[in-house]
């Protein structure tokens, strides 16, 4: 059923609420205590791009080689490292910096993407063992450093 609801914003919007009668009304006065979709997106990115000018400020003391992939790779990649990275120097423990140096050294989009959502020790883990497997030489054998 088909509803105009005034939302807090103060925006109208056309919603269709199915459901019992009690459903539809429980719906519609929660409805009338959020903020439109309009509203709700300019939010949400509002708060995006305080977030990614705050994590800016916080690592630009780093020096961020360009990444590889594609196109659209790159630029979600470079969120997320920049997220990233922040998060490890906000983390109070004592390898940071070396920490930061070892993942400043991975330049593939495509792992940044990847490792998105692990914890901030499970990447520095897996950015270790990305850098000594691209270490290895190509015939498989160890080198003489190993």
């Amino acid at each position: 059923m088909e509803q105009q609801i005034i939302h807090a914003c103060g925006h109208k919007q056309v919603h269709v609420i199915y459901g019992f009668d009690s459903q539809v009304a429980r719906k519609a006065r929660w409805l009338r205590t959020t903020k439109c979709r309009a509203c709700f997106v300019a939010d949400k990115k509002a708060e995006q791009t305080e977030a990614a000018a705050r994590d800016s400020a916080t690592i630009a003391h780093l020096v961020l080689p360009p990444l590889t992939g594609s196109e659209r790779q790159v630029s979600w990649a470079e969120t997320i490292r920049i997220n990233r990275l922040a998060a490890l120097v906000a983390t109070p423990h004592t390898t940071t910096d070396a920490d930061c140096s070892l993942c400043l050294r991975i330049s593939d989009a495509k792992w940044w993407i990847d490792h998105r959502d692990l914890p901030n020790a499970d990447l520095v883990v897996q950015a270790t063992e990305q850098l000594q497997i691209a270490a290895m030489p190509a015939n498989g054998q160890q080198s003489a450093a190993a």
